[in-house]
């Protein structure tokens, strides 16, 4: 039974086994698929059981004013090409708020429907808009109140649309769509390869050389990867302009700004994803040296249900603690690695993660070369950890 994955992104990012293995095992498929993005991929954010998508079309059908005045003002987002955390800056920027709210990171090159909560803004307004290069941005705003709105983020929606090449290819599709299906759609929770930089996956990478107190390496690594067409005022731009002679000071000094700090402390937790990905691609191996595919998703289920997202604080017992161990020995780090003197002592103290997630409500439509599939995931699990799933092919095709 082969589940282990050969492409080099995959192997990168600590993606090392699939769930399932090819049914056709002594079938040669050559994939040539493609989702088309942004149009093809459609996330959805599910906020008080209502759909924001839905949400959204009724406030732009609404002609009527809503009350502009509160504390937090909650705005649903209608944003292409540009990720959550600049679009969330841009409008903190234009009301002139303390701070802002987010249920969730949406990909960048996806149609993506969220929730933003400015807070404490000088000035409001009912709808914000955003049109450069690529992106495309719509917000309107829903409503605002002086009491913190009680949103429950409980899923996000997928509706994704993925074209083939081959006619030929579909009869395996649907053996995989079967597979799932027969595995009530359980997969490995792994980090998705957004989570990394869908076009430039290295912010773990940056992320080991800051717990590792490698500054000059991550500086080396940032600008080297950095795009001369960025905004100037990104944190990319300033850090590979303005160096002088001491990086930490120079780290230091711009920690202070929020935005700044968030996306340093992104870096460490994309490093923690990929030390979770490792963690249980190798649980995974483990499990099925002695079990069936089913046996080892019900040992996760119930034995190894949460597995740990290394940090300062994670903890683990008998096989899982052996595992964690050699993954943190083979990257040169231990659990207090996580303590950064340099970012004002910051400590990065891990969590647990659900070692699987369940696809529910999948439909899927087949037609001559094309399959619409929509499904709800819970926050924090990706739809491309899905179609990988499906495909079992070269991740740039469908990222």
């Amino acid at each position: 039974m082969n589940i282990a994955t050969s492409y080099a992104l995959d192997i990168l990012l600590g993606l090392y086994v699939y769930t399932y293995p090819i049914p056709l095992s002594n079938v040669s498929i050559d994939f040539n698929v493609k989702v088309p993005r942004p149009q093809g991929f459609i996330v959805s954010e599910i906020i008080n059981t209502a759909c924001t998508k839905d949400i959204y079309e009724k406030l732009v059908e609404s002609s009527e004013q809503e009350h502009v005045a509160g504390t937090y003002c909650v705005f649903i987002v209608n944003k292409t090409n540009i990720d959550t955390l600049t679009l969330a800056q841009k409008m903190r920027s234009k009301f002139y708020c303390r701070d802002f709210e987010i249920m969730g990171l949406k990909e960048a090159h996806a149609i993506a429907y969220q929730v933003i909560v400015l807070i404490s803004c000088k000035k409001i307004e009912k709808k914000f808009s955003l049109s450069s290069r690529n992106a495309r941005v719509n917000a309107i705003l829903w409503f605002c109140s002086n009491e913190e709105p009680d949103l429950i983020y409980s899923a996000n929606k997928f509706h994704i649309t993925i074209l083939f090449k081959n006619d030929d290819l579909l009869p395996y599709f649907e053996t995989m769509l079967k597979l799932l299906n027969s595995h009530e759609w359980y997969v490995l929770n792994f980090f998705g390869y957004q989570r990394f930089g869908s076009r430039r996956p290295i912010t773990h990478i940056l992320g080991k050389h800051m717990i590792k107190g490698d500054l000059q390496e991550f500086l080396n690594t940032l600008c080297h990867f950095t795009p001369t067409y960025r905004n100037p005022n990104t944190l990319e731009r300033i850090l590979c302009k303005n160096i002088k002679n001491d990086l930490e000071k120079f780290l230091k000094s711009i920690a202070n700004e929020p935005l700044y700090r968030r996306i340093l402390e992104l870096f460490v937790n994309a490093y923690q994803s990929y030390l979770f990905n490792k963690l249980l691609s190798l649980t995974w191996l483990k499990l099925l040296d002695s079990l069936s595919i089913k046996e080892a998703l019900k040992k996760l289920k119930n034995d190894y249900r949460y597995l740990p997202l290394p940090g300062y604080a994670t903890k683990a017992d008998g096989v899982i603690a052996r595992i964690l161990d050699d993954v943190l020995s083979s990257e040169g780090i231990k659990t207090n690695s996580f303590c950064l003197k340099w970012l004002k002592n910051t400590c990065f103290y891990g969590d647990y993660r659900e070692a699987l997630t369940r696809a529910s409500e999948v439909n899927y439509f087949i037609e001559k070369n094309r399959v619409t599939i929509t499904f709800l995931l819970s926050p924090g699990a990706y739809a491309t950890i899905v179609l990988r799933e499906l495909l079992h092919c070269n991740p740039l095709l469908y990222t």
